[in-house]
């Protein structure tokens, strides 16, 4: 820092701003080369000084970086601080991000404990497989909106993890039956598959607390990425055998339902 005229003005060079910010030489070299934070001053041979007001700014881009925004959306928001629209309008934006990142973080949070519970349990179930059904329900998570997220995420805070856990479990164990019927040929109003599909309602009607939105959802998923779920529902069996033709049984299940 250096004093000028008998008075206490603070200039620090880019090495020394960077120790008090705790930041390299480089990144100041690359903000200043972007406009975002230029030097108010100049030595006579040309070396940087900066001033008490650069240092707030180099605070306010500091902020703004951990708050994950862009060095591009910072330089907008700070080319007028008079006007609080563009930073409104890029932390309604950031804020949404963080919102579902948050969400993300819960449901991956409540499914690893209920991969641990199973792990823990008294029948030790295989780990690959677990770890492949927990693949499958992330990806359908991800292909929800985020107020049915939302719906979801409070309907399985009143239904209490272990409920929640159980469904985890069970949803592909039933795709599995589900499979084994069409396999064995077994006609749709078998005894045994209409216990099947009931039980598969009961999973859905749970899961989604009756939503006909998610339940369409559920289904436009199977049916959109069915191959993959059923590579993680069954590892290691062949599949070529289960196209639109398992689909299409699974139709004729639900059908077979409806006079009941």
């Amino acid at each position: 820092m250096t004093a000028e005229g008998g008075v206490d003005r603070p200039r620090w060079s880019v090495g020394a701003l960077a120790k008090v910010a705790g930041m390299t030489v480089r990144t100041l070299h690359h903000y200043d080369e972007l406009g975002l934070l230029r030097p108010s001053e100049r030595t006579p041979s040309g070396h940087r000084r900066y001033t008490e007001a650069d240092l707030h700014r180099l605070y306010q881009i500091r902020l703004l970086r951990q708050l994950g925004m862009s060095l591009d959306e910072i330089g907008g928001v700070l080319a007028d601080t008079s006007d609080p629209g563009p930073l409104t309008r890029v932390l309604a934006g950031h804020l949404e991000q963080l919102d579902e990142q948050v969400w993300r973080l819960n449901a991956l949070r409540r499914q690893t404990r209920g991969l641990l519970a199973q792990l823990n349990g008294p029948t030790r179930p295989d780990s690959d497989r677990l770890l492949a059904l927990l693949g499958s329900t992330t990806i359908f998570d991800q292909h929800l909106t985020r107020e049915q997220r939302d719906f979801l995420d409070e309907h399985a805070a009143e239904i209490g993890p272990a409920a929640r856990e159980r469904l985890d479990e069970e949803w592909p164990e039933v795709l599995a039956k589900i499979v084994e019927h069409y396999r064995a040929g077994d006609p749709v109003d078998d005894p045994d598959v209409l216990r099947t599909a009931r039980r598969l309602v009961s999973v859905g009607e749970t899961f989604a607390a009756g939503d006909r939105e998610i339940l369409r959802s559920m289904s436009a998923f199977f049916r959109e990425n069915g191959r993959g779920v059923l590579r993680d529902v069954l590892p290691g069996q062949p599949l070529d055998d289960l196209g639109d033709g398992l689909w299409d049984y699974l139709s004729r299940m639900y059908a077979a339902l409806s006079p009941e």
